[in-house]
């Protein structure tokens, strides 16, 4: 690679730049390299490096709400017999993990989760479950809460 292009990158450059940073594991460089790129595989890339920085940035917020004390949401099924219970809180979880639900951290996406829970009680309904509540709880722990305040 010669001076010019070092200077002037093609989009080529850009792209070969990109992916030895992937490769490398340096995702936010990779992506400032493709953010003017117009090529239809830059974006791609840039998408990549984009999920891997949201998943990374995401798994340290979790760390950090653990450290103060919240341990995400519980699902809790009013139902006296355990074994329908654990039957209709994996049903209650494989919905709000369909629906993108993250239940690891504080904030909800409300309408996604009253969504989810709408489609699981209504399945309920169907498997001739009866009146069953449901609700998520949260998780802390009160005195690392207090701690960190």
């Amino acid at each position: 690679m010669g001076i010019l292009s070092w200077l002037f990158p093609t989009e080529q450059d850009r792209l070969v730049r990109a992916r030895a940073l992937m490769a490398k594991g340096r995702h936010a460089d990779a992506r400032a390299a493709l953010l003017h790129s117009k090529l239809p595989e830059a974006e791609e890339l840039y998408e990549q490096c984009s999920a891997v920085l949201d998943a990374k940035e995401r798994t340290a917020q979790k760390k950090a709400l653990a450290a103060q004390g919240f341990h995400g949401w519980k699902i809790q099924v009013s139902t006296k017999n355990a074994r329908r219970r654990a039957e209709l809180e994996a049903l209650v979880a494989a919905e709000l993990e369909k629906a993108g639900v993250d239940l690891a951290l504080p904030e909800l996406d409300e309408k996604a989760a009253k969504t989810a829970l709408a489609r699981a009680e209504r399945r309920v309904r169907g498997g001739g479950g009866g009146a069953v509540r449901v609700e998520l709880v949260p998780m802390v722990d009160e005195a690392r809460l207090k701690a960190s305040r």
